[in-house]
């Protein structure tokens, strides 16, 4: 009898340890432990730590110098996952992709702009659905703005091949000094485009041998983010939407301001860099809508600026430019999905960029007010500047992306700029770039 109840307990002492080694053990599954649990998981000896991994960032966007890299991206990450160490890789000409695909190099994440995402992932087939990552890691969409989540959803039909992570901001820099020397108000934040329109007639004018001129915008991202979100590419047909009624209310509505006397348009101001420079370095030009940058200090710093809002249109009151974010690609021939999800699931939290966007580094994709209202606090740049101008109050809707909306965009550019200089008429010129564009797309559909 002894015998047998000695047997007995060494059973349930042997059961007992079983069920507790189980029970430690299963916070390293999918579910959500106890703070106690997770506690003691961290203190056990035989909780092995991550194994070190590297991944390799690719700039698609050629705007992240390597310094700033490491500062604002690289180090964080570290910081938050001592076990991950952050490769760099500079954009250096729009085959690089290709090229480290072909000598076999690693990649794991491709950074850039939304607008650039055929470039960079698609065309090499690159793109991978983060879904899985997203339920598996429990990170909430519902943080980021709902316009950029449509835009990438309807990229990857229904799922994600990113997370946006920076926006590109729209506002409406301005030189003060032109201002003060014809004594015109400043911009306000929810002008029309027909009180901009006003504002920039006041403003162009000839004096003391220099030509100013009220507004300049690049145009090309102007149509590519119009606030009406008119399509350049039917993405059923893959034909080019550009020779309708929408886009000729919108060439009349940009035109007017380079037709305004004392414009003297020619060649070299279709450029959008020389445009830029009229406006930073000249400081001829009053106003400049960029639509998706953010300007340096180092370009600011002669200049007496402030921002407006993106104008409106008086069918969309409050509504700005569509979504155009930076987002985080993770590749399909990356190693390390697991590793490289976390890293952009860490870099898309307010917990990493709130620092950041204090010091007015960047603007969130993020929706949280928090960010907003704490956009350049740290920044002499943005000391008494219009600050919440940054970013609109809501976004437009965002245009499916085709592998076919840049040959569009381009066309249509050359129809602004054909119209400007005179060379054609508005209707002309539209159905010149519609044709041009359906035929550059026929060319590369039978490739």
């Amino acid at each position: 009898m002894a015998k047998l109840k000695k047997q007995g307990w060494g059973v349930i002492l042997a059961a007992t340890a079983v069920l507790l080694t189980t029970a430690c053990g299963s916070g390293a599954g999918g579910g959500a432990g106890t703070k106690d649990g997770d506690s003691k998981q961290a203190q056990s000896p035989e909780q092995t730590p991550p194994k070190p991994v590297e991944l390799v960032f690719y700039d698609g966007g050629g705007d992240w110098p390597a310094e700033r890299f490491q500062r604002e991206i690289g180090e964080p990450i570290k910081k938050k996952f001592p076990h991950i160490t952050p490769t760099f890789v500079p954009y250096t000409n729009g085959k690089k992709v290709q090229e480290m695909i072909t000598a076999g190099q690693q990649l794991d994440v491709i950074f850039s702009s939304t607008g650039l995402v055929y470039n960079n992932v698609l065309q090499y087939n690159l793109q991978y659905d983060i879904t899985p990552l997203i339920q598996k890691y429990k990170y909430d969409l519902n943080q980021i703005e709902p316009m950029a989540v449509d835009q990438l959803k309807q990229l990857a039909n229904g799922g994600m091949y990113g997370l946006p992570v920076f926006m590109s901001p729209s506002p409406l820099y301005y030189n003060k000094d032109i201002f003060n020397k014809f004594g015109v108000a400043y911009p306000k934040d929810g002008m029309t485009w027909d009180e901009l329109y006003t504002l920039a007639k006041q403003l162009t004018r000839e004096e003391g041998g220099v030509q100013y001129r009220g507004f300049f915008a690049s145009i090309s991202h102007l149509a590519r983010l119009n606030q009406l979100s008119y399509r350049t590419v039917d993405p059923a047909t893959n034909k080019a939407t550009l020779d309708n009624d929408n886009w000729k209310a919108f060439m009349n509505n940009i035109v007017r301001f380079y037709e305004i006397p004392g414009y003297k348009m020619d060649a070299n101001l279709t450029f959008v860099t020389n445009k830029r420079n009229k406006f930073i370095q000249e400081k001829s030009v009053a106003m400049w809508l960029p639509v998706s940058t953010q300007h340096t200090a180092q370009e600011l710093a002669d200049l007496n600026w402030d921002i407006a809002s993106f104008p409106v249109d008086k069918q969309k009151p409050g509504v700005g430019p569509q979504p155009y974010p930076n987002a985080f690609w993770l590749t399909s021939i990356s190693k390390e999905k697991d590793a490289a999800f976390q890293a952009i699931a860490y870099l898309a939290s307010e917990s990493f960029q709130l620092p950041g966007v204090k010091r007015g580094e960047f603007v969130s994709a993020l929706k949280s007010e928090t960010l907003r209202k704490s956009f350049g606090q740290e920044s002499d740049l943005y000391k008494g500047k219009n600050v919440k101008a940054m970013l609109p109050a809501s976004f437009a809707p965002a245009v499916p992306i085709t592998r076919f909306n840049s040959i569009a965009e381009s066309n249509l550019l050359t129809a602004f700029n054909d119209i400007i200089l005179g060379k054609k008429d508005v209707n002309t010129a539209l159905r010149s770039a519609d044709e041009a564009s359906n035929k550059k797309v026929q060319e590369e559909l039978s490739k």
